[in-house]
């Protein structure tokens, strides 16, 4: 979409600082006006994750918009008419008063874009309420009785600082041991940059008693016990029994949402990637995902290029491979009772993880654990791999150089290089942005719409059925399970085997913070750069030596796909740890990309350049132009 003209914004009339609200000065937006020019569903700027577009504006430059900083076609006669059009000041100085009303009509427009999207529903399952003892929502963290079921008083005093909103209330909350909960109070600020936060929607989580629900934790407790096998077994002619048991087992689920070849789970698409966005199309009230599979996530080596290049130094600081520590092979947690009721309350378990000597590439999914566990946010090094330049024939010198976007109006510039806006200082800036409000939105999400379980809660409602008979709504599919069997015979309890000493974060799961922290700069990245550039060097890590990379020569790989990828790595390294399940990561990956859109559709009045907007692929496959 074609952006306004600095004079657009800058030179029109004071008493006009939209055609939405008239006065520039009233800032106080008419509720009547604004609820009669809504249509639910219908509106071209329906803002969600089921398919985000950005504020409606002139998809054909006009002639304002190709007159430039002035607003006019008429050439000042000389040098002293120029001086006296730019001193609009008493001050003499350039263009001060135009930036500063620009300033303000920009950030009244993207507000009011903002507000003028629909808030889309925000169903939940309904289990709070449908069951007793909260056994189908999130506990951990609260205090809980012998049996691991939640005290009644203390997720009471949690819904009454979620209702109330109010800071003393949560300062309330009743714990079961010291560990504090992760921010329900955060999701109630804002930001003056991208939607808010009631207004990002993901599909209706699956019910405690659901098909759905019990296929994501099959596949989950397989994750467990593939935890030590090495991705390079992750292929149609693996010898590895439990891949070959694994893939076996999901086929044999019609409600599994995992990507498919010809129809049929293989090992080549054993754990990759999905996204779900709301199916808005069969289902206007919200509750129904649609699973599709992001281009480029099944092609070429699981681990992403991102995660196995080195990155480029800044100055004299050297680029290092991205080796990393490892964790003892076979070491699991919670698999008693005792340590997975002490991990509900938020107590310690006196156990530790056990970091061997040595470091290496991501071989595994215990690997994979280690790093979504334990770094901090990558995506800036990104920026550093992406912009520098590749060294020929040496995939451990130097970056991958990916161009801009096409779209970027300086790359044709014949005059202009870029320096603040559009430059690498730009989308660096953006990029940082988008950590924190990534969180927010997912834990709106969490605290406020969903609350469901985390699999440790789950698992243990599947250990008391199998174990003590106990009576719970859990579908029957893993309770026969080959999976669960096999965990029991392996650890001599059903309980899901952890990968480490705390289990998951003190939220509830639904969605995944980690994964669209991730989702949301990366939709970012692929819209600066030139997603279809085919990455040079690509690598792989050496089967035969773990802490070296050799040169991979399957079919190209994209940046694009391996942008893509990296979101599921990111996503299934948490699942690797048992903190989360398949439809936890792909709504997440669409609550992402609906942020980041909006970020991006916020940055389109500030721009004086032309700026017809960036045009990327979205995870469904589709296009867009922001």
């Amino acid at each position: 979409m074609t952006t306004k003209s600095f004079t657009q914004y800058a030179t029109e009339g004071d008493a006009t600082a939209s055609t939405n609200t008239g006065n520039a000065a009233n800032t106080d937006i008419d509720e009547a006006n604004v609820a009669s020019r809504r249509s639910f569903l219908g509106k071209a700027g329906f803002l969600t994750a089921a398919g985000v577009v950005g504020p409606v504006l002139s998809t054909s430059a006009n002639a304002d918009e190709r007159r430039g900083f002035f607003g006019d076609d008429v050439k000042p006669s000389s040098g002293k008419d120029l001086a006296s059009k730019l001193r609009n000041d008493t001050f003499g100085t350039l263009h001060s008063k135009d930036l500063r009303k620009k300033a303000y009509k920009a950030r009244i427009k993207s507000a009011e874009d903002e507000y003028n999207q629909e808030i889309p529903p925000q169903p939940n399952n309904g289990d709070e309420t449908r069951y007793p003892k909260y056994i189908s929502v999130a506990t951990k963290g609260l205090k809980h009785d012998a049996n691991g079921h939640v005290v009644p008083a203390s997720y009471k005093s949690l819904l009454k600082a979620l209702q109330t909103g109010k800071h003393q209330d949560f300062e309330k909350i009743i714990l079961g041991g010291t560990t504090k909960l992760a921010d329900p109070e955060g999701p109630l600020t804002t930001a003056l940059e991208g939607i808010s936060n009631a207004q990002l929607a993901i599909p209706q989580a699956a019910r405690l008693d659901s098909v759905e629900l019990a296929a994501d934790h099959i596949e989950l407790y397989w994750q467990a016990l593939l935890r030590d096998v090495p991705f390079s077994e992750y292929r149609n002619d693996t010898t590895n029994e439990l891949v070959k048991a694994a893939v076996a087992e999901l086929n044999s689920l019609p409600a599994f949402n995992g990507p498919r070849q010809n129809g049929n789970v293989t090992p080549e698409t054993l754990f990759r990637s999905t996204a779900a966005y709301v199916d808005y199309d069969t289902d206007p009230t919200g509750k129904t995902g649609k699973y599709v599979t992001p281009p480029g996530t099944l092609d070429g080596p699981y681990i992403s290029q991102f995660l196995l290049r080195p990155i480029p130094g800044w100055g004299t600081i050297a680029g290092q491979p991205q080796l990393r520590p490892i964790q003892k092979a076979g070491e699991s947690f919670g698999t008693s009772f005792d340590d997975w009721l002490k991990i509900r309350n938020g107590i310690s378990t006196g156990k530790t993880i056990t970091v061997e000597s040595g470091r290496r590439h991501i071989i595994n999914g215990r690997d994979l654990a280690f790093l979504a566990r334990n770094s901090g946010p990558t995506y800036l090094h990104l920026l550093q791999i992406l912009q520098t330049a590749p060294v020929a024939g040496n995939p451990l010198a130097g970056g991958i150089g990916a161009p801009l976007n096409p779209a970027n109006p300086y790359v044709k510039s014949k005059t202009l290089g870029s320096g603040s806006s559009f430059s690498g200082s730009f989308i660096q800036g953006l990029v940082a942005l988008a950590g924190p409000l990534a969180i927010k939105a997912s834990y709106y999400q969490n605290w406020y719409v969903n609350r469901r379980l985390r699999p440790e809660d789950y698992a243990g409602l599947v250990h008391k059925i199998k174990a003590n008979g106990a009576q719970y709504p859990i579908h029957a599919d893993i309770l026969k399970s080959d999976v669960l069997a096999r965990v029991f015979a392996a650890f001599g309890s059903y309980l899901l085997p952890l990968a480490n000493n705390v289990g998951a974060p003190t939220h509830p799961g639904y969605p995944s913070g980690a994964t669209i922290s991730a989702a949301t700069p990366i939709t970012l990245l692929k819209a600066f750069f030139d997603e279809n550039y085919v990455i040079p060097n690509p690598v792989q890590v050496d089967p035969n030596d773990p802490t070296k990379l050799i040169p991979y020569t399957g079919p190209a790989l994209t940046l694009g796909g391996e942008l893509n990828k990296l979101v599921n790595n990111i996503g299934y390294g948490r699942n690797f740890n048992g903190f989360h399940v398949r439809s936890d990561i792909s709504a997440s990956h669409t609550l992402g990309e609906a942020l980041a859109i909006s970020i991006l559709s916020d940055q389109n009045p500030t721009y004086n350049e032309y700026f017809e907007g960036y045009t990327f692929t979205k995870f469904d496959g589709t296009q867009i132009t922001i």
